[in-house]
């Protein structure tokens, strides 16, 4: 089973393309850890119960971001057998949203699965682009115009919210493989107000995840599509809560037959980096 990053791959099709420059957004390099859980579903497949952990590291490293993601999901079968599925996705995004270099490997009970090996590149002004995959073989995926990489959907999703927006649609290239290119529709909610702080207390006393309280955040449900398929129905869907500065506290990650729950468990965050 292929880990879908969701909204940091989350995780997209935009009518025209906004220069990175243009963003309100200001997200925060972090590093996060996940319990993940199974939710609902599975009584149709051959397992019981899903469980397992999800690292996330996301980075500002000056000429553009770096994502790191390591997700161990742990199948426990009717049977009580156990299948441990690992996911690993790195990636390297640069600043103006025009390049993407991405790698990712797939493994069940430490044999492989899947690697991925590749990059992209998108045109000025939104006019398309083309994914180079390196491995498992040499191939070239067409971009679509207004086609967008994760980082640059995510500042978008933000801004949308901050701006009171409530639906977004748009083409996102993951890397995850080279069916990666979806057509994703995002639905926002109202947005849900900091908490106010404690009297005698200050910002400073707060760990990182406690801060979270201090600012706004939102609803978020996205639904991905097959680029091109027609598809009335998503292959996957992710319903999370995402904080103004990028981090998203919780998500519901639903596959169809069964749906799993991330909650995060630890939340540090980055010091902005000697550019």
């Amino acid at each position: 089973m292929l880990f879908r990053t969701g909204f940091l791959t989350t995780v997209t099709l935009y009518a025209f393309f906004v220069a990175a420059t243009a963003w309100s957004a200001e997200l925060t390099a972090h590093r996060a850890i996940y319990d993940l859980r199974q939710l609902s579903g599975g009584s149709g497949s051959n397992f019981t119960n899903v469980n397992g952990k999800m690292y996330l590291d996301w980075s500002d490293v000056c000429d553009g971001w770096t994502l790191t993601q390591h997700v161990r999901l742990n199948f426990i079968g009717r049977t009580g057998q156990e299948i441990q599925n690992d996911f690993t996705f790195s990636s390297w995004e640069s600043r103006d949203g025009n390049e993407f270099r991405y790698t990712m490997r797939s493994t069940t009970n430490d044999e492989l699965n899947e690697q991925i090996e590749g990059r992209a590149e998108l045109e000025e002004g939104g006019a398309g682009g083309v994914a180079l995959f390196i491995s498992p073989e040499k191939k070239q995926v067409p971009l679509p115009p207004g086609t967008l990489f994760p980082t640059e959907h995510l500042f978008l999703t933000i801004d949308h919210a901050m701006a009171g927006e409530t639906v977004l649609t748009a083409n996102v290239f993951s890397g995850t493989g080279d069916d990666s290119l979806n057509e994703v529709s995002a639905f926002i909610g109202r947005l849900i107000e900091p908490e106010k702080m404690v009297a005698g207390s200050s910002e400073s006393e707060l760990s990182d995840s406690d801060s979270l309280l201090l600012l706004r955040s939102w609803p978020v449900a996205m639904a991905y599509f097959p680029y091109g398929s027609g598809d009335h129905e998503p292959e996957f869907e992710v319903h999370f809560t995402i904080m103004e500065n990028g981090v998203s506290p919780s998500m519901d990650l639903d596959y169809g037959n069964f749906a799993i729950r991330a909650a995060m468990e630890e939340l540090e965050y980055h010091l902005p980096p000697d550019c």
